[in-house]
């Protein structure tokens, strides 16, 4: 009967007899028996002996370190330190210089002073030294410079205009003439013509120039002072507006 079927036939009987031979034996229970090996200690690889001896720490006691506790590593402001000729004695000189302006634009932040006694103006920029000392400036302020050298901080202030010094004045200030370009009021004649020995009038002495010029000359000064106290005061308004202005038009 095998022998009719055809090449293609026969060899899907053989192998669904195969099939049929399988299933029976899973039937039966082949494979069912399978598990894992018993553990032999005997047969796992020996463990390396590892042996640990206590020894002392390499960076040694803390007491060791004490001093870079007491001295820190980095400044303050992360800069190196200004580095001048040693022996001259420039360095623990006092700071004997006045400061003339400040300008912050940016980027830009240095400080102009002058030494006293010297119309030399000097330049000093954020972190750098003032020529010739050891003082170094650390901080700027619209109005203020702080520095720091060998005697400590040291904090200067804006000089301002004090009103002596010169013959600047005030635009809108209107300046009384001086006491001395006034004319002198005439000295009223003697009643009755009073005739002196020599046969000649006594004319009365001129009064002597009155007090009262030093304190119109103080008042003046103190006007130029209170006009540019009030111009200050007039910029910084026109700055806050503008400041003002400028963040209201950013907003919308």
């Amino acid at each position: 009967m095998i022998g009719a079927l055809r090449p293609t036939g026969a060899l899907l009987a053989a192998l669904a007899a195969w099939s049929l031979a399988l299933l029976a034996l899973a039937i039966m229970g082949l494979g069912a028996r399978v598990g894992l090996h018993p553990s032999n200690a005997t047969l796992a690889p020996p463990l390396p002996q590892v042996s640990l001896t206590p020894t002392d720490s390499r960076l040694g006691p803390l007491s060791d370190y004490l001093e870079v506790g007491s001295r820190p590593l980095l400044s303050a402001d992360r800069r190196p330190p200004p580095v001048t000729d040693a022996g001259d004695g420039s360095d623990e000189a006092p700071l004997d210089v006045i400061l003339t302006s400040v300008l912050i634009a940016g980027d830009v932040k240095l400080a102009i002073v002058q030494r006293q006694g010297d119309p030399a103006s000097l330049r000093v920029r954020l972190g750098e030294t003032v020529a010739g000392t050891g003082w170094r400036l650390v901080e700027l302020q619209p109005r203020r410079a702080v520095f720091e050298g060998p005697q400590g901080r040291r904090e200067l202030d804006l000089r301002v205009f004090d009103g002596s010094g010169g013959t600047t004045v005030v635009s809108g200030t209107p300046r009384p003439p001086p006491a001395a370009a006034l004319p002198a009021p005439a000295a009223p004649k003697p009643a009755g013509g009073a005739v002196t020995q020599g046969g000649t009038e006594a004319v009365a002495a001129a009064p002597a120039p009155s007090e009262d010029s030093q304190p119109a000359a103080e008042m003046t000064q103190e006007q130029q002072v209170e006009a540019i106290r009030r111009r200050i005061e007039a910029r910084r308004a026109q700055m806050r507006a503008e400041n003002a202005r400028r963040d209201s038009q950013q907003v919308e």
